[in-house]
């Protein structure tokens, strides 16, 4: 693991309270955005919930919040990835808490939420198992359609509200809030760039104030609410009703996928050599995911998604601490028992909620795009990606095209959203491993290869495998080394000589093995041999050699086995 260049404070780093207070209120504005989930739930004609009960579900969502970031941050019992992610309200999951509500009442659609978190903590049971499935390409693919799906609720916020259509404050208060963001992500020295969120923020609610775009029932909202509320969480009950476990785990199935592209990002953002998804930290971030929402139910909490764009916040604040966590779990709890707080987050404009979504959308999606093209791709992953992209950002098309015959799908495609692109990936990703190999093996003869038949060979393979690009071209470098090595070192004895180069993939390991009849080469030493042995040992060039191949490869093991000898190269994937 190698700290990022443009990381201020990294995973153990300490934070200096004053930065960690900014940072917190940046984390707090923006998980304090999406209360209008809970708000327009409990507004809703099905449910109209009271203003009491309105704070009650947001002060428990919060509280489940500050759980679930606790979770995260301390990596404790097999639950937490061990690194900053939170989780936030999502409009997705308003369509399957209606359905149950209209089903059997409110207490229904809380309680049946314990069942959403079962299926993330069983999925967390088989990830591993999904390696050669969930891969690095397909986890860019879940980071772009992360950022897409964030940048397009911004354009709806900003655009798409019909009851108010947009004016030229609108626009005006969305432009300069972006363009202060840009300009402090761009300009700005790193130190003051943690800020750049907070800046946006209060100059785009500066501007609204001064135009007149905040109403007067929201002050007077703010005042006739007193600062502080112990929240009765609980209040609206819980039930179960086996009959609508199903819609819960397709709940439970779609958060499991939102959860691992943010922890892509999260995972991505700490290590500056990341290639390889750690699975291992996706299933306990998906377990203690699970718990929370188990727990949340019983507090009669909104259902809540990993948040990408929290994760992009501190990020592009120079912050991947897990001591974050805890200044931020600690402001969701004080915001949870200050129902003045909670109010207070209305004052923040649309436009202003628009522009700062936008931008953490063209975070994520370059983030994704970068992931996608370190990788050399073939026809295969290029398609299933490809695939998965379009039916992501186009799926809306489909909807309108099947609900009239299969209305089933066409709902969950619409709750879905974003994440159809990611399950089209990964079910074209499990067929399209049918015919595929981690193995190859070719046979050549040295008079008539040359160094670009051996790179021919390994790019071939790379693209098969999904493989690094900076691998794939140290491996072919070091692949034509031994090649040369081998063939010009008088140790094959067959006529015509010939060598057999054979491959093995597994994603986290390469393993190259060159094939021969002759005489074994001498092992390579710790240190390459001295001036003195390379006068009398006939041997001394083939060790040097040797010791050079050792620098390059991760390790290099020289053998024999039926009779025929074996160099075996061994790199990271």
């Amino acid at each position: 693991m190698r700290r990022p260049d443009s990381t201020e404070f990294w995973v153990h780093d300490r934070l200096p309270v004053p930065t960690a207070l900014g940072l917190s209120l940046e984390q707090l504005l923006f998980l304090g955005a999406l209360l209008v989930v809970p708000n327009l739930f409990a507004h809703n004609s099905q449910v109209a919930l009271g203003s009491h009960q309105f704070l009650d579900v947001a002060a428990a969502t919060l509280l489940a919040c500050a759980l679930g970031v606790m979770l995260q941050v301390t990596a404790r019992w097999g639950l937490g990835a061990g690194y900053y992610y939170p989780q936030q309200s999502t409009p997705t999951v308003l369509a399957f808490m209606l359905m149950a509500g209209s089903h059997g009442g409110m207490a229904l659609a809380y309680g049946m939420v314990f069942f959403a978190g079962v299926t993330q903590v069983l999925l967390s049971g088989v990830l591993l198992r999904l390696r050669n499935i969930f891969t690095v390409e397909v986890a860019g693919l879940a980071v772009m359609l992360t950022g897409i799906v964030t940048g397009k609720v911004g354009l709806e916020v900003l655009f798409a509200v019909d009851s108010n259509p947009v004016t030229a404050d609108d626009v005006l208060v969305a432009g300069v809030t972006l363009a202060v963001l840009v300009f402090c992500n761009i300009w700005v020295r790193a130190r003051f760039q943690a800020f750049t969120t907070l800046a946006g923020i209060l100059a785009g609610t500066l501007i609204a104030f001064n135009l007149g775009m905040i109403p007067d029932s929201i002050w007077e909202d703010i005042h006739s609410t007193p600062w502080v509320r112990i929240p009765q969480v609980g209040s609206i009950g819980w039930e179960f009703d086996p009959s609508v476990i199903w819609l819960y785990a397709l709940m439970g199935l779609s958060l499991s996928l939102v959860s691992l592209g943010t922890q892509t990002v999260a995972q991505r953002a700490v290590d500056a050599d990341w290639h390889i998804p750690d699975l291992r930290a996706y299933a306990r971030g998906l377990r203690a995911e699970g718990v929370v929402h188990m727990v949340g139910s019983f507090l009669n909490a909104m259902p809540q998604a990993a948040s990408g764009g929290a994760v992009g916040l501190a990020t592009s604040a120079g912050c991947t601490s897990r001591h974050l966590g805890y200044w931020v779990a600690g402001a969701l709890v004080f915001m949870a028992l200050c129902s003045k707080l909670i109010m207070l987050w209305y004052l923040v404009p649309g436009p202003v909620i628009a522009a700062l979504m936008m931008y953490l959308a063209a975070l994520l999606i370059m983030t994704g795009l970068r992931l996608i093209a370190s990788r050399m791709l073939d026809n295969r992953r290029s398609m299933a990606v490809g695939l998965g992209l379009m039916i992501g950002v186009a799926n809306q098309y489909i909807i309108w095209g099947i609900e009239g015959v299969m209305p089933s799908l066409a709902n969950f495609m619409r709750v879905a959203g974003g994440v159809n692109g990611l399950l089209v990936a990964l079910c074209l990703m499990a067929i399209f491993r049918i015919g595929a190999t981690s193995r190859a093996r070719r046979r050549f003869t040295v008079e008539a290869t040359t160094a670009d038949d051996l790179d021919r060979f390994m790019e071939a393979q790379g693209r098969l495998w999904g493989a690094r690009r900076d691998a794939v071209l140290r491996v072919k470098q070091t692949v034509w080394e031994a090649f040369d090595l081998v063939a010009h070192s008088g140790h094959i004895m067959a006529s015509p000589p010939w060598l057999e180069v054979s491959t093995r993939f597994d994603d986290f390991a390469l393993r190259v093995r060159f094939v021969y009849e002759g005489v074994p080469l001498p092992a390579a030493g710790d240190a390459p041999p001295s001036p003195e042995a390379m006068l009398e040992d006939p041997e001394a060039a083939a060790r040097l050699s040797g010791y050079l191949l050792s620098r390059l490869a991760r390790r290099v093991h020289s053998s024999v086995r039926d009779g025929r000898c074996q160099l075996d190269l061994y790199f990271d994937a």
